[in-house]
C-alpha cells in the first residue's frame, strides 16, 4: 500500500479477520474483504442500499471454499494471511488511491480494484449494475472532481523465461519438471484473472510442451481464446477436455458453445442435451438449449425450455429475457418487453437485454430509445460476450440521422 488505510477500511479487516477465523478458514480473500466493507459502511462506498444488501446477502450464502494446508494461528489475536490475490487487489487500490488523490486508503479504492479484475465479484456487481466505469462516475460525482482515473489490472510477476527455456527443459528431472509445471499453471491462473491474456497462454503452452495431457492447462488455453471469442482456436483444447471428462456438464457446455458460436447448431443443440440428460435439472443448461432452439428457428420447443429454466430457478435471467426474444420475433411486443424488463430487474448487466430492448424500439421506429438501449449494451461489454453485433446497428443509425 503506498499509505495509511483509512479507519473504515481497518474496520473491515477486522471485520474480514473475525468471519474468516469463526468459520476456521485460516485466510482472507477478496470477497471477505468486501463483506467486511458492505457489513461495516454504507454512506462512504457510493453503492445504493438495496445493492448493497443484495451483495451482503450473496457473500454470507457463499460456500466458502476451506483450504487445505493452510496454516492455523496460534494465540491470543492469531495473525490470519491475505491470500495472494487480496494483496494485487490492495495494490491496485492504492493505484486508485493514488489517481484519487486520497491520503488515505478508502473501502471506495477496494471496490474500484476489485471492478477491475475478473473474479467472482465483479460478476455480481455486474448484475446490479455496478461496472467500473459507472462507479468511477459516481464516486467522481459525489466528489465533483473531473480528472482521468483510467482502468487498470494489476500486474503479475512471472518466471523468467530464458531464449534457451526448451534446451534447459530437457535436462529437468521429473521434480524440476513438477514443479516447474505447477509454477507456471499457478501463474497462468492469476494472469488470466488479471486480463494479461497473452502471458496466460504462453504459459499454458509451456506446460502442455511438458505435459501435453495436463487437463487444467489445456482447459485454460481454451478459456483464452474463447474469451478473445476466437472459438476455432478454442474448440481443440476442450475437445481435449471432453476426452478426458466426457460426462462433465460443464465441459460439454463450452463444447456445445464453440459449435454455437461458428454456425453448428445442431451439433450444439445435440451436445447441450446430453449434457441436460447428465444434470436434469440445470436452468443454465435450459437456457442454452432453448437459445440454440432459436437459432434452428424452433420457437415453441424454445419457449418450452425456457419456461422449464425459470420453473427450476425463478431468478433466472437469462431465460426472461430470451424468452421475451421469441415473443418479439413472433410479434408479441407488451409481453415481450415485460419479459425483457423482468430480466433487467434480476440482472441490471444484461447486455443482452438492452439489446432486445433495442430492436424492440427499432420495430416501433424510436431511434432514440434504441440508440439509449444499444449505448447501455455496449456498456455492459456486449462486444465482449456476444461480438459487433451493437456496433453495427449503432453505425447504422448514425447512418440515418446523417442521411435524413
Amino acid at each position: 500500500m503506498l499509505l495509511t488505510s483509512s479507519y473504515e477500511l481497518k474496520t473491515a479487516f477486522a471485520y474480514a479477520r473475525t468471519f474468516s477465523l469463526e468459520r476456521q478458514l485460516f485466510y482472507i480473500d477478496s470477497q471477505m474483504i468486501l463483506l467486511g466493507i458492505l457489513d461495516s459502511y454504507a454512506s462512504d462506498i457510493a453503492i445504493d442500499a438495496a445493492d448493497r444488501e443484495k451483495l451482503v446477502q450473496w457473500l454470507h450464502a457463499l460456500d466458502w471454499e476451506q483450504r487445505p494446508g493452510m496454516p492455523i494461528p496460534t494465540g491470543n489475536r492469531p495473525k490470519v494471511p491475505i491470500m495472494t490475490e487480496a494483496e494485487r487487489m490492495l495494490e491496485n487500490a492504492a493505484y486508485y488511491q493514488k489517481k484519487l488523490g486520497d491520503e488515505q486508503l478508502h473501502p471506495q479504492h477496494i471496490i474500484l480494484s476489485l471492478l477491475s479484475i475478473e473474479n467472482r465479484c465483479q460478476y455480481k456487481f455486474q448484475s446490479l449494475g455496478i461496472i467500473f466505469h459507472s462507479y468511477l462516475e459516481q464516486i467522481l460525482a459525489l466528489r465533483n472532481l473531473q480528472t482521468n482515473v483510467p482502468f487498470r489490472s494489476p500486474r503479475v510477476k512471472t518466471s523468467h523465461i530464458s531464449f534457451f527455456h526448451p534446451l534447459i527443459r530437457l535436462f529437468y528431472g521429473p521434480q524440476q519438471k513438477k514443479a516447474a509445471i505447477e509454477r507456471y499453471f499457478g501463474e497462468a491462473q492469476a494472469l488470466l484473472q488479471y486480463n494479461d491474456i497473452h502471458r496466460c497462454r504462453t504459459l499454458c503452452h509451456l506446460v502442455l510442451q511438458m505435459q501435453p495431457d495436463h487437463v487444467n492447462a489445456l482447459w485454460l488455453s481454451g478459456v483464452t481464446w474463447r474469451v478473445e471469442r476466437n472459438f476455432q482456436k478454442a474448440l481443440p483444447f476442450y475437445e481435449k477436455v471432453h476426452k478426458k471428462h466426457p460426462q462433465h456438464t460443464g465441459v460439454l457446455a463450452e463444447v456445445a458453445h464453440c459449435y454455437s458460436e461458428l454456425g453448428n447448431h445442431a451439433w450444439a443443440q445435440r451436445l447441450y442435451s446430453h449434457a441436460l440428460s447428465l444434470n436434469p435439472g440445470s436452468s443454465e443448461l435450459l437456457n442454452s438449449l432453448g437459445f440454440e432452439c432459436i437459432k434452428l428457428e424452433l420457437y415453441v420447443e424454445a419457449i418450452s425450455y425456457f419456461d422449464q429454466a425459470i420453473a427450476y430457478d425463478e431468478e433466472c435471467a437469462y431465460a426472461y429475457n430470451n424468452k421475451g426474444y421469441v415473443l418479439m420475433h413472433l410479434g408479441f411486443p407488451v409481453a415481450a418487453r415485460e419479459l425483457i424488463l423482468k430480466s433487467l430487474q434480476l440482472n441490471k448487466g444484461n447486455a443482452y437485454a438492452y439489446r432486445n430492448l433495442a430492436l424492440l424500439a427499432l420495430k416501433e421506429q424510436d431511434e432514440d430509445t434504441a440508440r439509449e438501449m444499444l449505448l447501455k449494451a455496449q456498456r455492459f461489454h456486449f462486444k465482449r460476450n456476444y461480438g459487433n453485433e451493437v456496433e453495427e446497428l449503432l453505425r447504422r443509425l448514425d447512418k440515418q440521422k446523417a442521411t435524413s
